[in-house]
C-alpha cells in the first residue's frame, strides 16, 4: 500500500485536511509526519486534533517530533525558564490562544501526551525520517545522531552508504519548490516548503510525498495568517 510523508504543517489545519483529501488517504496506506505541528499558524490544536482523529479510525501514522513541537514541551516541563520565556515571546501566546487558553498549566493533558509520546526517527528499509537530519560526522549516524540534532541540525550532504544505503527524509529547513522536486532524485529529501509563509509561487505550500510513485502532492496554505 501506497506511504505518504507531509512536511512541516505548523498550525495549519485546514491545509493538512485539504492536503490529505487531495492525496486519497485511505486507512491501510501508512503516513509519516515530519513534525511542527504547532506555531506559526492559527490553528496548532486543529492540526494536532486531525493526527489524534486519524489515530482514532484506525489509520497508520507515524508522526515525528519537531523542534517547535518540542520547545512547546520544554515550556510546559518549565526545565529552561530562559527557553520557555523566549517561547512565549516568540511562538507560545498564538499556540496557547488556539486551545482557548492563556496559561500554559491549562493545555489538556491529551495533546500533551501526543506530543510526548512521538519518536524523534523512523527507520524503515528504504527511508529514514526524522524532523531535521541526522548527524553524518558519526560513524552511524541513525544510532548515534542525539535527539536534540534530529530536531535542529541539518547536513551539509548525507552518506547513503552510513545509513544503510537508504535515503533521509526531512522537513525543518525551508526550501523552494524547485529544491524540493530537486531532492527527489537524491538520497536527502527534503519536504518543507514554509507552507505558512504566504510566499507564492516559490514557497507557501503544504507538501506530500507519494513515496511509491514519487509524485509530489502541493497544498497552498488556507488558514490565514497571525502577526509575531
Amino acid at each position: 500500500m501506497p506511504r505518504y510523508a507531509i512536511g512541516d504543517i505548523h498550525g495549519g489545519s485546514k491545509t493538512f485536511f485539504a492536503l490529505l483529501k487531495q492525496i486519497s488517504l485511505r486507512q491501510d496506506d501508512t503516513l509519516y509526519l515530519l513534525g511542527d505541528y504547532v506555531d506559526r499558524g492559527p490553528d496548532s490544536k486543529g492540526v494536532l486534533d486531525v493526527i489524534i482523529q486519524l489515530q482514532v479510525d484506525g489509520f497508520d501514522v507515524r508522526p515525528v517530533l519537531g523542534n517547535h513541537d518540542d520547545m512547546l514541551l520544554e515550556a510546559i516541563s518549565r526545565k529552561n525558564f530562559i527557553s520557555a520565556l523566549q517561547y512565549f515571546e516568540c511562538w507560545g501566546l498564538h499556540t496557547l490562544g488556539s486551545f482557548g487558553v492563556s496559561n500554559i498549566s491549562e493545555l489538556p493533558k491529551l495533546y500533551i501526551s501526543l506530543l510526548a509520546a512521538m519518536p524523534t526517527i523512523y527507520v524503515e528499509d528504504d527511508y529514514v525520517f526524522t524532523h531535521a537530519g541526522l548527524n553524518m560526522d558519526k560513524h552511524d549516524p541513525i544510532i548515534q545522531t542525539s535527539r536534540n540534532d534530529m530536531m535542529w541540525e541539518e547536513p551539509e550532504s548525507v552518506d547513503s552508504s552510513k545509513i544503510g544505503g537508504r535515503a533521509l527524509v526531512v522537513g525543518h529547513r525551508i526550501k523552494t519548490l524547485e529544491e524540493i522536486y530537486a531532492s527527489l532524485k537524491t538520497n536527502y529529501i527534503h519536504l518543507d516548503n514554509g507552507a505558512f509563509s504566504g510566499k507564492l509561487p516559490d514557497y507557501g505550500n503544504l507538501v506530500a510525498l507519494n513515496l511509491e510513485t514519487m509524485k509530489l502532492f502541493i497544498q497552498p496554505w488556507l488558514d490565514g495568517y497571525v502577526e509575531y
